[in-house]
């Protein structure tokens, strides 16, 4: 595929109008994490094993969708672009699944109410789909220096985080105002509704594409589609850079899941045995969340000063002793001592969260070196797959970990005193299983290789060849970089495949 890219460069609106859309990306996974698990339990009155199958089952759709929307985004031809289209089409299904997934329309039996949040479920996760999929791949579409796409990510965080401090402090806060909590969470749902959607109208008028010349899509049947889709997305592990990247995505995303999902359970029921925790749930997630907003900057100038991996490794490893520092908080403690971890915790998580989207746009560079294409939307599919999967696999396990240890949801909205067993579970898992996944994202950071310069060098050799330079004639350097950040011999390098 033969391209030219324009040299234009983001300006401080085109970074803004992107990054506002990732309200929606950053607050409505928060509030799923956080929230949703715990909804269907104590509101929608399903069991937990129950609850985390709805989740779980309906993440096997997202093995259709997210590839299937990655392929779609690459070969799309209007005059809005190939990503840009779907920031409009997905307004209106934003708002009805959100409104929707937190809704209940007096549907009593067990069966009805799990086909019910199946179905919007499916929905909820087929309109984030719609939209993130090409809103992942635009910071490689709207920049090709190292500089102006770590500004985007940061700016991009900053906002994402701005959604998770909104879904820490307010949905609670706004179910709180009203008696009936299914009134409350159906309140919650329109507003969130409202403030995830409209924006995209803003995401779509002030972002761009690069001007390439692309040829137009061969004409397909539905099954050579449905093979070139899968073949598209599984030649994508040929590319160390992205097992590396997706390794440590996945470790810290799912770290934080479980982190969040347990958070409420763990303060409620552990520190304060049942009493009411009086807002202290929603102060620790806003110290959280506002202290990863405000480490971003620091974030973004490690990134550029060390490269992502080892900024990743320095906030992961402060993540990690934030949650040593938890284990040893007793019964009863006194709350302020939590804030101060909860401090700790949010500078950990924010170089964790920000790191891994940010490598995004490299992995995708390392690709083309690899295939000659650009294939940021089958990335950003494969990205929002693992992602989404991840995440209801985590809340799935909790919920069977929650009805294996004998949690007791709360009778007519009285919280229950749970047994010493049940405590004690959750506990075991609210440690243990972020501390695991951060030790393994920390090894598989050792392992990615993009770092500024070496970036530099890849570039430098794609449009070499792209002129029609010779690969007979790489120097040693170029080849050794080109190596370690592909994983492949540079002889199997810049390789166009037959359609």
């Amino acid at each position: 595929m033969e391209e030219q890219q324009a040299k234009r460069r983001p300006t401080i609106k085109n970074v803004f109008s992107y990054a506002v859309g990732d309200l929606y990306g950053g607050g409505a996974f928060f509030i799923i994490g956080a929230l949703f698990l715990i909804f269907l339990t104590d509101v929608a009155g399903m069991s937990p094993a129950l609850a985390g199958a709805v989740i779980l089952i309906g993440k096997v759709w997202d093995a259709i969708s997210d590839p299937t929307m990655g392929y779609i985004s690459d070969n799309t031809r209007s005059k809005h672009g190939r990503r840009r289209i779907y920031f409009l089409i997905g307004i209106l299904p934003i708002f009805l699944s959100w409104f929707l997934l937190w809704s209940n329309f007096g549907v009593q039996s067990e069966v009805g109410k799990f086909i019910y949040y199946l179905l919007v479920y499916l929905l909820f996760n087929t309109a984030f789909t719609l939209v993130m999929v090409p809103y992942n791949a635009m910071p490689a579409e709207m920049a090709t220096n190292y500089k102006d796409r770590s500004k985007l990510i940061t700016v991009r965080m900053a906002f994402s985080q701005g959604g998770m401090l909104l879904g820490a402090v307010l949905p609670l806060t706004i179910v709180g105002f009203f008696g009936t909590p299914s009134v409350g969470y159906m309140v919650m749902a329109t507003v969130f509704g409202l403030l995830f959607s409209i924006p995209w109208i803003f995401v779509f008028r002030g972002t761009y594409e690069q001007v390439r010349v692309l040829e137009e899509p061969k004409k397909l049947k539905a099954n050579e589609i449905a093979k070139k889709i899968s073949k598209e997305f599984g030649s994508t592990v040929k590319n160390k850079s992205l097992r590396v990247q997706i390794s440590m995505y996945i470790a810290a995303f799912v770290s934080m899941d479980v982190f969040n999902a347990l958070l409420i359970f763990y303060i409620r029921d552990y520190i304060y045995k049942g009493i009411d925790m009086g807002g202290n749930y929603q102060i620790l997630l806003g110290i959280v969340v506002v202290f990863q907003m405000l480490s971003l900057i620091i974030v973004m100038k490690n990134v550029n000063k060390f490269g992502n991996a080892k900024t990743y490794r320095i906030h992961a490893l402060s993540w990690f002793a934030a949650l040593i520092a938890l284990i040893f908080v007793p019964p009863g403690a006194v709350f302020y001592v939590v804030l101060v971890i909860g401090v700790v915790i949010g500078f950990g998580l924010s170089g964790c969260v920000m790191t891994p989207y940010n490598m995004l746009a490299f992995v995708v560079d390392a690709d083309e070196m690899i295939t000659t294409k650009r294939r940021e939307g089958t990335y950003a599919g494969v990205m929002t797959f693992l992602r989404k999967i991840a995440q209801a696999l985590a809340l799935f396990l909790v919920g069977l970990g929650l009805e294996y240890f004998g949690y007791v949801a709360p009778i007519n909205d009285i919280v229950q005193i749970q047994s010493d067993a049940t405590l004690n579970g959750i506990r075991l898992v609210f440690f243990i299983a972020p501390l695991t996944l951060i030790i393994l994202g920390v090894i598989s950071s050792l392992r990615f290789k993009i770092t500024p310069n070496n970036h530099k060098i890849l570039m430098s050799e794609i449009e070499r060849l792209k002129n029609g330079g010779s690969k007979k004639e790489v120097n040693n350097k170029t080849r050794e970089v080109c190596e370690a950040i592909t994983g492949l011999d540079y002889k199997d390098l810049y390789i166009k495949e037959a359609e």
